[in-house]
């Protein structure tokens, strides 16, 4: 075989291998869109009023909870400062 249809080869055997690659690829991705459709139609989320909601503390908890938390980062902070100075 000459040098020249060896070349044509090797060119017509990338052409075939990426054209497959790519129609494989394009019919994935359209699979994938398929399934995620078929999934959110039949397999809805729930709402976030029928989600569990957290539980809630009561408003007295809740500032004394929001007062200790300023108080330990007051305290951090302090802490801090004095050991740069110190340091």
């Amino acid at each position: 075989m000459r040098e020249d249809e060896l070349f044509m080869q090797g060119v017509e055997l990338m052409l075939f291998g990426v054209s497959a690659v790519v129609i494989f690829l394009s019919l994935l991705v359209l699979a994938i869109g398929l399934a995620s459709q078929v999934i959110l139609r039949f397999f809805p989320q729930p709402a976030e009023s029928q989600a569990v909601a957290p539980r809630r503390t009561s408003a007295a908890a809740e500032s004394s909870l929001d007062a200790e938390r300023i108080a330990v980062i007051t305290a951090a902070v302090h802490q801090h400062r004095q050991r740069r100075r110190n340091g």
